[in-house]
């Protein structure tokens, strides 16, 4: 029997059993779709996180106050271990010439109020530079200046959100007088839009200069963070080991374990957050793939049951000169046809869903070819391990027996 004939026999076998030959592809069609939405989805969400750390930039340093741990960081918020002149230092300090940007930064929720309407969103005090170690960029008017900051300007830039609810879309309210915690604000820019990022959404944000909202809006002489942009990455290492020390110096620390602030690099971030997105993808297609061990048995069991219901036909072939492995290599084809459909249909509907829920979710669909190949792999396998042993089974039938069988 050729490879050919096996193979026609095999189809045959498959088409004149169809709601069988359904049900045995249901649990690799649903296995596959769920790894292929999995993945695709994690990626999504990867790509969508690791975009928006990008967009600070790899060369961002950022100081925040609380002691050191080895676990998660503490502190924070309320903590009071950072100060404006702090960030001065680093700004005014020849000594660290890879650092190109300083901006201390505060934050607090307030409700804002212009143009006979009102907003609850988020002030942020931050210096000059900020704008420029963010990444952020101005639609109208323009950002403040170090003398705004420096005078204790009531000067405010505003995201295109706040814009909206408070001015209407697409308008311009460069020039407009804004109120934040009864004080008020000249408004000098808005920037343009960016999408939240994390818990933040810059969109939804009005700055204005760090020294004006620690004195007159906070009442407060400490920063909650500082960040600073370097221009060489690849001394980035170096460069905040001489951050620490300096700051240690100046909060009078001399040993490690008593560190009042931590440091953290945007590269950190976005290899901290590629290997929990890489270990979670793994770990829920591996949960997963349990649906194809299922849908696996549920190919063997089907194929337990048509050489069972075959056992005559079987009979008959070995009685006309049929091989065992003739038999054999009949059986393995119907498995494996079976299982390659079931995982054709899969992909296609994994993408389809992986697509759909990435519009519903909000994240970039990323389209990679390796879990197509993989799930082909995986099919190719299965059809072959769970349809092994049956078709073994087939073969090794006493040809007289086979006819004999009722």
């Amino acid at each position: 029997m050729s490879f050919f004939d096996a193979f026609n026999i095999s189809f045959s076998s498959l088409r004149h059993n169809r709601l069988r030959t359904i049900l045995a592809m249901l649990g690799i069609v649903i296995g596959i779709a769920s790894v292929i939405l999995i993945i695709s989805i994690a990626k999504g969400a990867t790509s969508s996180i690791t975009s928006e750390v990008s967009s600070m930039g790899s060369n961002l340093l950022s100081i925040s106050p609380g002691s050191q741990s080895r676990g998660p960081v503490q502190g924070g918020g309320n903590v009071q271990t950072l100060t404006y002149a702090d960030a001065q230092y680093f700004k005014n300090n020849s000594d660290f010439s890879n650092v190109s940007a300083v901006s201390a930064a505060v934050q607090s929720s307030a409700q804002v109020i212009g143009n006979g309407e009102n907003v609850n969103t988020t002030f942020q005090g931050v210096s000059a530079n900020y704008f420029e170690t963010q990444s952020i960029s101005v639609d109208f008017g323009e950002f403040f200046s170090e003398e705004d900051e420096n005078f204790y300007s009531k000067v405010a830039v505003i995201g295109p959100e706040v814009v909206s609810e408070l001015f209407g879309e697409e308008a311009d309210p460069t020039g407009q007088v804004i109120q934040i915690k009864s004080q008020l604000f000249r408004v000098i820019g808005v920037t343009k839009a960016k999408g939240s990022s994390g818990m933040t959404n810059p969109d939804k944000t009005v700055y204005v200069p760090v020294t004006t909202a620690m004195k007159i809006l906070l009442g407060q002489n400490y920063v909650q963070s500082i960040q600073l942009s370097v221009s060489d990455i690849q001394i980035i290492d170096q460069t905040t080991d001489e951050i620490k020390q300096a700051l240690m110096e100046r909060h009078g620390i001399t040993d490690e374990s008593n560190i009042d602030f931590n440091i953290t690099s945007s590269k950190e971030m976005q290899e901290t957050l590629s290997s929990i997105t890489s270990t979670l993808t793994a770990m829920l297609a591996g949960i997963a793939g349990i649906s194809l061990l299922v849908g696996g048995i549920g190919v063997m069991n089907i194929m337990l049951v048509s050489v069972t219901e075959r056992t005559k036909e079987i009979g008959l072939l070995k009685a006309l000169g049929a091989r065992k492995n003739d038999i054999l290599l009949q059986f393995l084809i119907e498995a494996v046809v079976l299982t390659i459909t079931g995982g054709i249909i899969g992909m296609a509907t994994g993408e389809i869903f992986s697509y759909i829920a990435s519009i519903i979710i909000k994240i970039p669909f990323v389209f990679q070819i390796y879990p197509i190949l993989l799930a082909v792999g995986v099919c190719v396998a299965i059809g072959v391990f769970f349809g092994l042993y049956p078709s073994q089974r087939a073969a090794k039938l006493n040809p007289i027996d086979a006819l004999k069988y009722e």
